[in-house]
């Protein structure tokens, strides 16, 4: 009886053993299979074409003159000479304000320069008269230099009463308000009847809008570029766009660049003027910057998906002839549609993954999708 049931057992053991042993080659042998199994990559070759790029900066619009209307005298404004609005000229007189204290200065300051006309006369009489005794030895030289000096003293006042002459008639002229720009004036900020106080009461303001200023920030690595372009050295072309996507009709170019760095964002100011006859520009108005232009036909450029970031750094996987996948360091240019333009790090023929990305890693052998499959190995002689 137990005989029996030692070699039943024996032979379940057994059984159990070959099934385990079986179940390790099938794995075994689906490992080496796994390991024979390549990932499919759909890959590009790098092509040199001419694009037609569109590269979008973010810009402010500044009229080319802004001057705030801001009396140098004080007093109730009296009488308002123009329309809120209106295209005004150099010269023109806009606002007056009361100026019945400075005309009553002016006529206090002018008495005084009649005063110290009429002592400066005098003086200059005495003074010749006793120059005149002192030549025949009938008066001292001590009274003859008081004299001079006196007649001096009555020049410098005279001197300084016609300077306060020229202050009150300056006020009484400044009572009148006038354009110190041609431009189109806004909307006046007081009344008639309001005080104003010299140097600080805003009455309006004036804007030469034509032509019209476009101000956009650009990195610092392509101070260069735009260097070049300023120097008429391109065809690059730039347009405003507005919110709702539509260009101004008008072409502009390069005006300024500034003369710094901003330390905290890395870029520079560029300056670009647009003529504006029309007045559809306006100052204060946040538009696009647009700079259109064509490259060589040396150019290369990528799909935008082939891209890898990783922080500060842009990189494809390649393809090499071999198919294995390697990483490629690049230093990007402007997108255009799809498309990325490439300024460094590829050159011309080389293979670029852009799809399965995800599934290889450098150094992985991989299939091309699209790509004929390798010629089958011939049999070994003999066999």
């Amino acid at each position: 009886m137990y005989l029996i049931n030692f070699k039943r057992t024996f032979y379940v053991a057994g059984m159990i053993l070959c099934v385990a042993c079986g179940n390790s080659k099938k794995q075994q042998q689906q490992a080496a299979m796994m390991g024979k199994m390549k990932a499919t990559v759909v890959a590009v070759e790098v092509v040199p074409a001419v694009y037609t790029v569109v590269e979008k900066f973010p810009a402010t619009l500044l009229a080319h003159d802004i001057v705030e209307l801001r009396p140098d005298v004080s007093g109730y404004l009296e009488a308002i000479l123009v329309a809120d609005g209106s295209s005004v000229t150099q010269g023109q007189s806009l606002y007056e304000i009361d100026k019945s204290r400075a005309t009553a200065a002016y006529g206090q300051v002018s008495a005084t320069q009649e005063q110290a006309e009429a002592d400066l006369a005098q003086k200059t009489r005495d003074y010749e008269r006793y120059k005149y005794l002192l030549d025949h030895d009938a008066i001292s030289k001590q009274t003859v230099d008081q004299a001079y000096t006196a007649m001096l003293t009555s020049k410098a006042n005279l001197s300084a009463a016609r300077a306060s002459v020229a202050r009150a008639g300056t006020d009484v002229n400044h009572a009148i308000v006038k354009a110190p720009v041609t431009g189109k004036i806004g909307i006046v900020q007081i009344k008639v009847g309001d005080i104003v106080n010299a140097g600080q009461t805003l009455i309006n303001v004036i804007v030469n809008e034509h032509p019209m200023f476009a101000d956009m920030d650009i990195p610092q690595a392509r101070l260069p570029e735009f260097l070049r372009i300023q120097k008429g050295e391109g065809e690059e072309k730039f347009f405003i766009q507005f919110g709702d996507g539509t260009r101004y009709s008008e072409e502009g170019k390069v005006e300024t660049i500034n003369n710094i760095v901003d330390p905290q964002t890395g870029t520079v100011r560029i300056r670009l003027v647009f003529q504006n006859k029309d007045g559809m520009l306006k100052s204060g108005m946040s538009v696009v910057a647009v700079m259109q232009y064509g490259t060589p036909p040396t150019q290369l450029g990528i799909p935008a998906k082939a891209i890898i970031q990783n922080l500060s750094e842009t990189s494809v996987y390649t393809v090499s002839k071999d198919n294995v996948i390697g990483s490629v360091d690049i230093v990007p240019g402007a997108i255009t549609d799809t498309m990325m333009l490439v300024r460094s790090g590829l050159k011309a023929g080389d293979r670029v993954v852009v799809e399965g990305i995800q599934r290889v890693k450098p150094g992985d052998t991989v299939n091309i999708a699209g790509a004929a499959p390798a010629p089958a190995a011939a049999p070994a002689p003999g066999k």
